[in-house]
C-alpha cells in the first residue's frame, strides 16, 4: 500500500537527476529538429532546381520514392548531427570561463607553496 501524503518531490519521476535528464533530452530533440528542418528545405531546394540531374534521374526509375527517402534520410542524419554537434559545443561551460580556478589551486596548502 503507498502512503498518499507522501511529498512529490520524493517521486524517483520528479527527482533533479530525472528533470536534468529531461532537460538533456528535451535539447538533443530540439537541435536535431533544426537539423532535421534545414535538411528538408536544402532538399526541396535540390530536387526544385535539379542540382547535378538528381530529379531526372529519380523519376526515371520505377524506384523513385526509395531515391527520395533515401536522399532526404541521409540529409536529415547529415544535418541533424551537425546541428547537435554544433549545439553541444556552443553549449559552454565551466571551463570556458577566464576567471575558473581549479580545485587544487583553490584546496593548496600553503606548505605546497614553498
Amino acid at each position: 500500500m503507498t502512503d498518499q501524503n507522501q511529498d512529490p518531490h520524493d517521486d524517483v519521476r520528479n527527482s533533479q537527476a530525472a528533470r536534468e535528464a529531461r532537460s538533456i533530452i528535451k535539447f538533443m530533440i530540439e537541435h536535431t529538429a533544426y537539423g532535421g528542418f534545414g535538411a528538408l528545405v536544402f532538399g526541396a531546394l535540390v530536387l526544385f532546381f535539379d542540382i547535378g540531374g538528381i530529379y531526372t534521374l529519380a523519376m526515371s526509375s520505377r524506384d523513385a520514392p526509395i531515391f527520395i527517402f533515401l536522399l532526404f534520410f541521409g540529409l536529415f542524419v547529415t544535418f541533424g548531427g551537425i546541428s547537435l554537434g554544433i549545439g553541444i559545443m556552443t553549449m559552454g561551460g565551466f571551463s570556458d570561463d577566464d576567471r575558473y580556478r581549479d580545485e587544487r589551486t583553490r584546496n593548496r596548502n600553503s606548505d605546497d607553496r614553498n
